[in-house]
């Protein structure tokens, strides 16, 4: 008797559990932030590089299993590409996105499409001169979501399939333009992408 009792109660608080995350109504916070510098050395010549970013976004739950976001977006980075030649960049934008989440517990397999638009300059000490950046980029993107409460989810990204297109116009010389297409999938290295959203206004059914 105390065995099912027991397998009873292990069920129940599963079931609980298994519907912490947010459905229909609820709306989050999160975002993202990163810095990184580093040096090359060669001879008696030190070349150094850095780079920052900056991403808070806001979300909700249209269904239980469609939530939409927007973001806001800043970036920058200083790069020593020779003793007389540092390049600073600084961009602003921002990006909407939609994910597809797949059933109704705690953890979540999620489909999803962003797209992003960032507007900028570089700046050259050559010369004194600087150039207008445009980026536009649409992504589709695979992952996970785990909420350890009903107000704290974990967002995994492990694959992504996309397209950048880069312009960069210059004052006196012809502009310059990049596209780059490509597919990336993987759960090591650089390409696993993790971050924390925080529901502020839950919908009905967390209630």
């Amino acid at each position: 008797m105390k065995k099912v009792l027991f397998i009873f109660a292990l069920a129940t608080s599963m079931t609980t559990y298994a519907q912490t995350s947010p459905q229909k109504g609820s709306w989050y916070l999160g975002g993202s932030a990163g810095f990184s510098m580093g040096s090359t050395t060669q001879a008696n010549t030190t070349l150094k590089r850095s780079s920052w970013s900056l991403s808070p976004e806001v979300g909700t739950f249209v269904t239980d299993h469609i939530q939409i976001g927007l973001g806001l977006t800043a970036g920058g980075s200083s790069n020593d590409h020779s003793i007389t030649n540092n390049i600073k960049s600084l961009q602003f934008g921002g990006s909407v996105y939609g994910r597809y989440l797949f059933g109704d517990g705690a953890f979540r397999p999620f489909l999803g499409i962003n797209g992003s638009f960032l507007a900028g300059q570089n700046k050259y000490n050559t010369g004194n001169t600087q150039s207008d950046l445009t980026t536009i980029g649409a992504n589709f993107s695979a992952g996970f979501a785990y909420y350890v409460t009903p107000r704290i989810g974990i967002f995994g990204s492990i694959g992504v399939l996309g397209y950048t297109f880069t312009k960069e116009v210059y004052p006196s010389t012809p502009s310059r333009v990049t596209n780059d297409f490509g597919f990336n999938a993987s759960t090591l290295g650089n390409r696993f992408n993790i971050g924390m959203y925080y529901t502020i206004c839950q919908g009905k059914a967390n209630k």
